[in-house]
């Protein structure tokens, strides 16, 4: 049986497609994220070396699981047609309250992204029955 999720976590699910630490990267440039802020939105507890290279890591479960929801989010982004800078623009509607998803995304972690991808699959649902 799996173990209650935290607070700020979604439940625990099968882990969907998972990013490798280039498709990672590759992710956050398409998206215009720095490298700083990519490395909080994964959790990463080290940092960008004096030599400014971007760390290749193996991600641990909680990231894999990050990674999956980076990817869904990326996949909803496009059903949207959303374009990338959709994710640094401040949004009135709930659950952003005046944050750029970007922003709720890395402050809340798991439990944000997740919300942020509810919130895009929302519209993804809502521009198919409209059609």
């Amino acid at each position: 049986m799996p173990e209650p999720a935290a607070d700020d976590e979604p439940p625990a699910r099968p882990l969907g497609r998972v990013l490798s630490s280039a498709q990672f990267w590759e992710l956050m440039e398409r998206w215009r994220v720095p490298d700083n802020v990519a490395l909080d939105l994964l959790g990463y507890g080290g940092k960008i070396g004096r030599s400014g290279k971007r760390p290749r890591f193996r991600f641990i479960t909680r990231q894999q699981r990050i990674t999956g929801y980076l990817a869904e989010l990326d996949a909803a982004l496009t059903a949207a047609g959303q374009e990338p800078s959709w994710l640094h623009r401040k949004n009135r509607s709930a659950p952003f309250s005046g944050k750029a998803p970007l922003e709720v995304m890395v402050q809340g972690g798991p439990g944000g992204i997740a919300e942020v991808l509810r919130f895009v699959n929302r519209a993804v649902l809502r521009a198919a029955l409209a059609r």
